[in-house]
């Protein structure tokens, strides 16, 4: 990895995000910065997941799902918006490092801590978050319902529309 160049700027930019597309945005340009690898043409989905999967990406597929109701909990346990970011931040930035073909869980969750610590210094939430997991930074976090994946196949989900705004399609 590179040595760290300023946080400023990804941290003000997540602390202003009001959407998904704006956080992956500063997603992409940290891993950009940290790893010089990027990716295009990924679509985002939020579907009820088993309690233990915050969010899953199924290799070779361009879509990243969110477990729908562990982020409504942390909608609503977030402090502020800082927060709330901060966990989608978190969780985009791990699914994405895996859109990019790092499959190993555990190479993942080093480089997500190190880029997070990096970008967004070593007392932000995300950071907090990539550190020490969902549980610790919001303690209240409950699961309340126990869905099982019985198949393969991907559960019903919803897309979020407009994620990546950046991706141009080939049809002119």
């Amino acid at each position: 990895m590179e040595p760290p160049q300023t946080s400023i700027g990804i941290s003000e930019g997540l602390d202003r995000s009001f959407d998904f597309s704006e956080v992956f945005q500063l997603v992409k340009k940290s891993v950009k910065t940290s790893l010089g690898k990027r990716r295009t043409g990924l679509m985002l989905g939020l579907a009820d997941l088993p309690e233990y999967i915050g969010a899953f990406h199924q290799m070779g597929s361009n879509f990243i799902v969110m477990n729908r109701s562990l982020l409504d909990q942390v909608t609503h346990l977030a402090k502020d918006r800082r927060y709330l970011n901060a966990y989608v931040f978190y969780t985009l930035l791990h699914e994405y490092l895996h859109t990019l073909g790092y499959v190993d869980e555990g190479e993942v969750r080093r480089l997500t801590r190190q880029i997070c610590a990096r970008v967004l210094g070593p007392d932000h939430p995300a950071t907090r978050l990539a550190a020490d997991g969902p549980a610790v930074v919001f303690p209240e976090i409950t699961f309340q319902h126990h869905t099982e994946l019985r198949s393969r196949r991907l559960p019903k989900f919803e897309i979020v529309r407009e994620f990546e705004k950046e991706y141009k399609s080939y049809v002119a």
